[in-house]
């Protein structure tokens, strides 16, 4: 079974899920995913097929057991005896730790620190441990760190924030007010769910567009309704009623790229090893700007509108490059 990127990283991410709460309805599972408790039922157990590794067989990793409406994993019983690296893995896998550690408040951010600390513990006094903390320590905070640090703080007590948000959409920096109410790493990107004074409703808001973070003093109270697992899912936008259809066709160059990271469901194949990828958006310019980062791999197919943005594009660069 092929499957996008997008969509394999997610069904592995529910493997720790899975482990932790033996039983667990598909009821609950599809609400992870974004999706109906039938369809994780029939996906689920083929996408952990996936884990197994040439000479060995998947159920040589990972047993998935049904009865009704629930589901339980088990792993192999060598995974229970712990990982055994050398000193030398992991030393270096310490000074990388340290050299490039997560942006404090990312979700990633506690499991790491654990890491490290058992990797110091079992490195012992050493050298290795001592170059380690020198290099950890020569790190200052970055501007990202900081924002997400606050936007933690804002989270934990119920505290609006000012942002200076640029939508790459309109391409403007704006002003906006929000009341923050999750943070939800997708693919390595982080982003803040919250209400938008502005829009007024909820939006996502990707962190590294943000030009700065303030921390009000005005209180709010999260809604009972709101559930964070409804953007974990791969198609993390959601679409709005103004939103159009476009097309955009690759070629063989950049067409295997394309189908691992996009939904079957949005790809039709073409003849030649050419693939064409639809996408439902509320900016022309957006779709453009996605063409333009493929080069000649990629071609606006339609709507009509989306080429004359993509000519009108094209014409200003030409025109400045003339000059």
């Amino acid at each position: 079974m092929a499957l996008p990127l997008a969509k394999l990283r997610l069904y592995l991410s529910l493997i720790p899920l899975l482990r932790e709460r033996p039983g667990i309805t598909f009821k609950e599972v599809a609400d992870h995913l974004g999706m109906s408790p039938h369809a994780a039922q029939r996906e689920i157990p083929e996408a952990l097929m996936l884990c197994g590794v040439p000479p060995y067989m998947p159920h040589d990793y990972i047993a998935c057991y049904t009865e009704e409406d629930r589901v339980t994993v088990r792993f192999a019983d060598h995974f229970k005896r712990p990982a055994r690296i050398t000193l030398g893995e992991a030393a270096a896998l310490l000074l990388a730790l340290r050299a490039v550690p997560p942006a404090r408040g990312a979700p990633q951010a506690r499991a790491v620190a654990g890491l490290v600390r058992k990797l110091e513990h079992a490195l012992g006094t050493g050298d290795v441990r001592r170059l380690a903390r020198r290099i950890g320590s020569r790190r200052r905070p970055s501007a990202l760190g900081k924002r997400l640090a606050l936007l933690q703080q804002a989270l934990d007590e119920q505290r609006e924030v000012e942002v200076d948000y640029y939508t790459q959409r309109r391409r403007a920096l704006s002003k906006r007010r929000v009341r923050p109410y999750a943070l939800i790493d997708h693919l390595g990107q982080v982003y803040l769910v919250g209400r938008d004074s502005l829009r007024g409703k909820e939006l996502t808001f990707r962190i590294d567009r943000m030009r700065a973070v303030t921390l009000t003093e005005k209180r709010f109270e999260k809604p009972k309704t709101f559930s964070a697992q409804r953007y974990r899912r791969p198609d993390f936008y959601r679409p709005g009623p103004m939103d159009v259809e476009a097309r955009v066709r690759f070629a063989p160059a950049a067409a295997r790229h394309i189908r691992e990271m996009s939904p079957t469901a949005e790809l039709d194949e073409k003849a030649g090893g050419f693939v064409e990828r639809r996408v439902r958006t509320d900016s022309l310019r957006w779709v453009v700007d996605w063409a333009l980062q493929h080069g000649d791999d990629a071609e606006v197919k339609g709507p009509p509108a989306a080429r004359a943005e993509m000519r009108a594009v094209l014409d200003q660069w030409l025109a400045f490059y003339g000059a």
